[in-house]
């Protein structure tokens, strides 16, 4: 779980926006999004178009966001919700000290609490049963675990969730640049203007925005000389082993690798034939 360890991160410390490198012809895709806990299939979509990989560490954490949390699936045998209600459960990391305007990259794992020990064992006893959980999953889920129960101190969490992030890049084909917002200037004053700043400030032509990022506005992209896109990922199904229930959508990583082979999914992730992305 060290920062170095991660498929080509880049942590130009001190760099500002005169350092970073100028390029004369950009070009290439910009993905921007929070840390997250082991995240959802969706993001690994914008991962698979990044050239690279943006962590906005320098924004304030939400109480109730998926920063720190991830959907799994709720334990064998409990029927599903009514449709109106969560189909799911919450894995969440304690925090030691969390207030409310506390950036990201400041915040502690509470440390006091085995939450290491309890995920894993929940996750275990989630997955356990599905066909390619001990194959696919587990092995990389028991490495994580035990070098996250190391970590303490301010930044232990986002060390916590690039590591998470990352975790499996390698079976999935992924191999994004990754860079940290809190390295690059972050002086404009709006959110769009700002994301449009980055794509040039790290030589990209292009941004992939998430679906839900509906405050973005064109206007600062088209003055940057940058392609905005949206994604248009259909989030296919999969034998979640509920017979004759609903399908859920929107759960971890994991609780896809556990019930597909990586093979599968990474065919799922392969360029659709629009835009840029065909290929």
């Amino acid at each position: 779980m060290r920062l170095s360890g991660l498929a080509r991160f880049v942590t130009p410390r001190g760099t500002s926006l005169t350092t970073v490198p100028s390029v004369s012809a950009p070009s290439g895709v910009l993905v921007a999004e929070q840390p997250h806990y082991l995240p959802w299939l969706d993001f690994y979509e914008q991962v698979a178009r990044a050239d690279t990989l943006l962590v906005l560490d320098n924004v304030q954490w939400l109480r109730r966001g998926w920063q720190r949390r991830a959907r799994v699936a709720l334990p064998p045998g409990t029927p599903l919700p009514p449709p109106s209600e969560p189909a799911f459960q919450w894995l969440t990391i304690p925090l030691e000290g969390a207030h409310r305007d506390t950036r990201i990259s400041e915040l502690a794992v509470d440390t006091s609490q085995p939450w290491t020990r309890k995920h894993l064992a929940t996750l275990t006893m989630l997955y356990g049963r599905r066909p390619y959980f001990r194959s696919q999953v587990l092995p990389r889920l028991e490495g994580f675990y035990e070098e996250a129960a190391k970590e303490r101190g301010p930044g232990s969490l986002l060390r916590t969730l690039l590591a998470s992030m990352a975790l499996f890049h390698e079976p999935l084909g992924l191999k994004p640049r990754v860079v940290l917002a809190s390295t690059l200037d972050r002086s404009h004053p709006d959110k769009t203007g700002r994301l449009a700043s980055y794509c040039t400030q790290l030589g990209m032509d292009t941004y992939y925005s998430a679906v839900g990022s509906l405050y973005l506005r064109p206007g600062p992209f088209r003055d940057a000389g940058v392609r905005l896109l949206w994604q248009k990922f259909r989030y296919p199904s999969y034998d979640q082993g509920r017979k004759g229930e609903r399908f859920v959508v929107g759960l971890s990583i994991v609780d896809v690798l556990s019930n597909v082979p990586v093979e599968e999914v990474r065919r799922w992730l392969e360029p659709n034939p629009w835009g840029p992305f065909s290929k």
